[in-house]
């Protein structure tokens, strides 16, 4: 009986060592699962933290890039502004330019009259001075 004790206190110690063995290989899986769970984490941590810096970039990007693309539209609206002016003032300018050509038309045959007249007085007066001459002698 006591070999017997013997031999069953055996199996069980075999037993338990084998269900020891079992569970340190257990534990080292649950480990190593850990250990891979906790580097996917960092991994996933560091791609996290270099995505929300590079969304912050984008982000900066995009705030400079609106700042440029309303300075871009302010000076266009200065230089449509510009535009719309100097079209107004080339029309007056074209106006006034057509207004001194009619009034130079205008004077050209003002001048033409007074300048026939002159002749007309110059023949006047030459043939007075004939007559005075033939008077005179």
């Amino acid at each position: 009986m006591l070999v017997n004790e013997l031999n069953h206190s055996k199996e069980k110690k075999c037993q338990y060592e084998k269900e020891k063995a079992e569970r340190e290989v257990a534990v080292r899986q649950l480990q190593q699962k850990r250990d891979d769970v906790l580097n996917k984490r960092s991994a996933t941590k560091a791609l996290l933290d270099a995505s929300s810096c590079h969304c912050i970039y984008l982000e900066n990007g995009m705030q400079d890039s609106r700042k440029k693309l309303d300075q871009m539209r302010s000076q266009f609206q200065e230089i449509q502004d510009q535009l719309t002016a100097t079209v107004r003032c080339t029309k007056e300018m074209e106006g006034d330019a057509q207004k001194l050509e009619v009034e130079n038309v205008m004077m050209r045959k003002i001048i033409k009259k007074q300048d026939e007249q002159i002749e007309r007085f110059e023949k006047i007066l030459q043939h007075s001075s004939l007559m005075l001459q033939v008077f005179e002698s």
